[in-house]
């Protein structure tokens, strides 16, 4: 059986088409049935095609967590594992044709153990990825793996999260930057850390000046760093007034400067699921100083999941989403 679709990312290919990049595949994630599918639409979102599978079959689970275009090309960071993720391993997908034909690369960012999420262009011109990873090590994989467990069940559990950023260009390589060792995690019953996706996103309010927002499982708000020279040291992270019920958000900047949030602005107290409602995008024209739009995409009753989209060259936002775990959603708004 197959009812799952998460974590959608809609970009624009360089041959104008759409494309709807999600995982699909088994009841649940992750799972050992999960794998990477492309959907295809040439009429502005209006019908889509069927799926197609970006990847080869080798009976590994495979997630997509970052879709870039850029330069006429489409690069797909994704994890592979085995359902666990137990031999974590991280690869890219690359393709110049428009998302037809791909081929398989060793990431050029994190290898193993962690997520890459959105890439944005600096001011420089420099590119910057943000990741977040698990420091593992082989007697915690070997835990998991002879007893089919997930990797935050390893004992001992992992006491921190590294975050931080790849900056550099896709020629010349990319330096990997720690932002903070996330230790204030939510605490397990024995005392000790519990597991903690951070899904962090960045934006450059102005140049050298960039702010990081992520979540924290069981906190109810999002967090923030900010760095003021380009990336390199960010300050002690600090919680923020922005509700946000463990859902990963996205930051995206305007074509006249303004920030976009989107966000499930929600944190009352009851499960982390049922709080991922409605699903929104906040515009702030001050820098994040205060949020001087709230544009409610969707209201209807449900689950509303890792939206991720991006800003066209007419400046509407497209986004695609995941809704109650099992439908992938297109969507746009004028800002």
């Amino acid at each position: 059986m197959d009812t799952q679709s998460v974590e959608a990312t809609v970009r624009r290919a360089p041959n104008g088409d759409l494309i709807v990049i999600c995982t699909c595949g088994g009841v649940k994630e992750p799972a050992p049935e999960n794998r990477v599918y492309l959907f295809r639409s040439s009429d502005e979102g209006k019908t889509w095609s069927e799926k197609q599978m970006i990847h080869q079959e080798d009976g590994f689970a495979h997630y997509q967590t970052c879709t870039v275009v850029e330069n006429g090309t489409i690069y797909v960071f994704i994890t592979r594992h085995n359902g666990y993720f137990v031999d974590w391993k991280n690869y890219v997908l690359v393709s110049t044709d428009s998302g037809f034909c791909w081929e398989e690369h060793p990431s050029p960012l994190l290898a193993e153990n962690g997520f890459i999420r959105d890439m944005i262009t600096l001011e420089s011109g420099k590119k910057l990825f943000p990741y977040h990873a698990y420091p593992l090590t082989k007697e915690q994989h070997e835990y998991c793996r002879l007893r089919n467990l997930l990797i935050c069940s390893c004992r001992p559990p992992i006491q921190y999260v590294d975050n931080g950023v790849y900056i550099g260009d896709f020629k010349d390589g990319f330096e990997k930057i720690t932002a903070f060792r996330q230790t204030e995690l939510p605490r397990a019953a024995d005392g000790s850390r519990a597991w903690n996706w951070s899904e962090n996103t960045v934006v450059e309010l102005e140049k050298q000046h960039l702010v990081m927002l992520y979540r924290i499982e069981n906190t109810g708000f999002l967090w923030r760093t900010d760095s003021f020279d380009g990336g390199k040291t960010w300050e002690r992270p600090n919680q923020t007034e922005i509700p946000n019920p463990a859902n990963k958000p996205q930051l995206l900047k305007g074509l006249n400067g303004e920030i976009i949030l989107l966000n499930t602005p929600n944190n009352k107290k009851d499960f982390y699921l049922r709080r991922r409602f409605p699903l929104e995008a906040w515009v702030s024209y001050d820098d994040m100083n205060t949020w001087n739009k709230k544009i409610r995409i969707s209201d209807f009753p449900g689950c509303y999941s890792y939206a991720d989209g991006f800003i066209d060259s007419d400046g509407k936002l497209r986004l695609a989403f995941e809704f109650n775990r099992h439908d992938i959603y297109f969507a746009e708004t004028e800002l």
